[in-house]
């Protein structure tokens, strides 16, 4: 907070709170909500993806879906809309196109359209992204979203949010923008200590599926990996790497497992004590597995060449849905409810598509009081 919103009285919405969300996936907006008030009244929502739509009716009962956001005429009355628009043209992961009428990520000015024609207007916007938005490509659009949600009578605040430092061993950086209506001013949480860490969120046990293959590991070993597409498998120091909509691909999280003492099969337990695994690629030293000295490595060997070799009877795999969930800031009990009516695929998109709850429940402890 600056000096000039010390001039302004903060922003308190008192319940019961009537909430819309917008882009909403399977509403994990209203997830937070829930955990502050239990007076609360979810308006409506809009998300055009069935699967997204089964999970979220699933965990929120017959809640009204208002459909394509292009289709809406106007806002009903609320007192926070929520809108987490694609980042598919924003994202070092698409092509980023940008934000434009032949765009996904344009459909942030079908917000801009509606705002502007609603005659009861939201008195907060909360907007998230990811943190491309704020780079030097996009940065100026978003200054203009900025501008016209100012033209509208909102003051806009904007801060690069990180899960790990709300209570959730996730390294996930996004960018949230408060817009108020009147004149009123907002402050983001402060940080928390960050007491779990990944082996917190691990299953037992899990199936032997989730585990890669001997081809797959040598993939990873080999040198010439990337290539090959195979994603780097990143250091992830004591938190897990950003979930994302990459369902059985490369780029989903993995941990190292040992192997299950009694030799059926693997357990799903962070072989290092308290701490996740790291994973780094050192150049001229191979792949090596870091551990606060604890574990064995990845390594070269030296009769080998470029030959590497897993030691300590090691294995690795991927997340299951249900700990992407957990990573997520979803409770077990959501996540049952959306696994009855959904894929395993679809629910790791889901995951990845979403806003870590507790992030979006500090955000929103901010702003409401109760009475």
């Amino acid at each position: 907070m600056n000096i000039f919103d010390l001039l302004h009285e903060p922003i308190q919405l008192t319940p019961p709170i009537r909430m819309f969300s917008a882009f909403s996936g399977i509403g994990t907006q209203e997830m937070a909500l829930k955990r502050i008030t239990n007076n609360y009244e979810i308006v409506g929502y809009s998300e055009i993806d069935k699967y997204a739509i089964k999970s979220y009716h699933a965990i929120h009962g017959d809640v009204k879906d208002y459909g394509d956001i292009t289709k809406m005429t106007e806002i009903p009355p609320c007192d926070i809309f929520t809108w987490s628009f694609p980042c598919t043209d924003l994202s070092k992961a698409g092509k980023q196109k940008g934000m434009n009428e032949n765009t996904r990520s344009g459909l942030a000015y079908e917000v801009l359209r509606l705002v502007a024609v609603s005659k009861d207007k939201p008195k907060v916007l909360i907007m998230e992204n990811v943190p491309d938005l704020i780079q030097e490509k996009f940065v100026r659009q978003f200054g203009e979203i900025q501008f016209e949600l100012e033209k509208l009578g909102y003051m806009n605040y904007v801060e690069t949010l990180n899960a790990k430092n709300y209570g959730v061993a996730q390294n996930r950086n996004r960018v949230f923008m408060v817009s108020v209506l009147g004149d009123y001013s907002y402050s983001f949480p402060k940080w928390v200590k960050l007491d779990k860490r990944l082996k917190d969120y691990l299953e037992d046990e899990v199936d032997e599926k989730y585990y890669l293959s001997a081809k797959q590991l040598e993939s990873i070993m080999n040198p010439k990996y990337e290539s090959m597409g195979i994603d780097r498998v990143n250091e992830i120091d004591d938190v897990c790497n950003a979930i994302t909509t990459m369902q059985g691909g490369n780029r989903e999280p993995k941990v190292i497992c040992n192997v299950n003492p009694s030799g059926h099969g693997m357990n799903g337990n962070v072989w290092a004590g308290d701490l996740a695994p790291t994973i780094t690629t050192n150049k001229g030293e191979g792949l090596r597995f870091f551990e606060n000295n604890i574990l064995g490595t990845l390594r070269t060997t030296d009769a080998g060449g470029d030959k590497r070799i897993i030691e300590n009877n090691l294995k690795i795999r991927k997340l299951t849905a249900l700990e992407c969930f957990r990573l997520m800031g979803i409770s077990d009990e959501d996540f049952y409810k959306a696994q009855a009516v959904n894929s395993n695929s679809q629910l790791y998109k889901q995951a990845g598509n979403a806003i870590v709850v507790d992030v979006f429940e500090a955000i929103l402890r901010n702003m409401i009081k109760e009475k």
